[in-house]
């Protein structure tokens, strides 16, 4: 009989938080899950751990890449392909959760639910709490402090095409059958868990707990720290793709100064520690939103 769950555990080169990652998922209080863990080419020591956990009963698959994939998004469709149960969950390996996180998630799921997911902690390098994930206050302060349903059309057409309001995909549970026939967005780098949101929504309903069960770790290393310019520019580029695809369908409802935040992301990281050199990107930007 196949497993309820996929946990699918992407690692690269978090050894100082594997051992918290495993914890966290192999003593969850719902046991009816099975464990694939990728590695992509880790150079600090990962491969002992994970070699050692491959022996775990709960664990199905290793696959360790000899060659950086250059997505975790390749990683995710990989482990994906693996899976045998109904429901995936990415447990990122920096990340941690509660021992009730699948339980609880598990029980939001509705006929016509394909995604739930919970409210996050943010934690530093050294596990710290520096208190609950904002980065969706920006369209509604409140919203997120409580739990709520919303069909997946409402969800993309009101928040989620303006911004990616589901952050980390540790806090995440979705149906596999749902993802299948997804173009997979292995040719991006930092925003292909937003698009595969939106498309996911875009055949059925969406839940969410206020609970905290989640700790999202914010380090150097996140997808979401300043990176070098070649690769803040493909950043970018990638945030323009989405907002293009996903706003033709809802062109009369634009407001543009809903996506202000790309820009003023850019301008942020770069012109306050004096590394803004290619101005050329930022009226790239700003042509592209004269044309909402």
């Amino acid at each position: 009989m196949n497993p309820k769950v996929s946990v699918i555990i992407p690692n690269y080169n978090h050894a100082p938080f594997l051992q918290q990652r495993f914890d966290t998922v192999f003593n969850q209080t719902f046991q009816d899950f099975e464990v694939i863990l990728l590695d992509d080419a880790s150079t600090d020591g990962s491969l002992e751990l994970l070699q050692r956990y491959a022996q775990h009963p709960k664990v199905s698959q290793l696959v360790l890449n000899t060659k950086n994939s250059g997505s975790p998004f390749k990683q995710w469709k990989k482990g994906i392909d693996l899976a045998q149960g109904a429901y995936i969950w990415i447990a990122e390996s920096d990340d941690y959760c509660e021992l009730n996180f699948l339980e609880t998630l598990l029980k939001l799921f509705e006929k016509n639910t394909v995604l739930v997911y919970c409210a996050s902690e943010i934690i530093n390098f050294l596990g710290e709490q520096e208190g609950r994930h904002v980065w969706a206050d920006a369209l509604d302060k409140k919203r997120w402090t409580k739990s709520y349903t919303n069909t997946g059309e409402n969800e993309i057409l009101e928040y989620l095409r303006f911004r990616n309001t589901i952050t980390n995909a540790s806090a995440v549970v979705f149906k596999k059958k749902a993802v299948d026939d997804i173009a997979f967005p292995v040719h991006m780098t930092f925003c292909g868990d937003w698009y595969i949101w939106i498309e996911l929504l875009k055949q059925g309903e969406i839940a969410y707990t206020c609970q905290r069960l989640n700790y999202f770790r914010r380090h150097r290393d996140t997808t979401k720290s300043v990176k070098p310019l070649p690769l803040e520019q493909k950043r970018v580029h990638e945030y323009i793709e989405i907002v293009m695809k996903h706003s033709n369908g809802f062109s009369r409802f634009i407001n543009r100064s809903k996506y202000y935040w790309i820009f003023d992301e850019w301008r942020d990281k770069f012109k306050s520690n004096h590394k803004i050199k290619n101005l050329p990107l930022d009226f790239l930007i700003y042509n592209t939103f004269r044309k909402f």
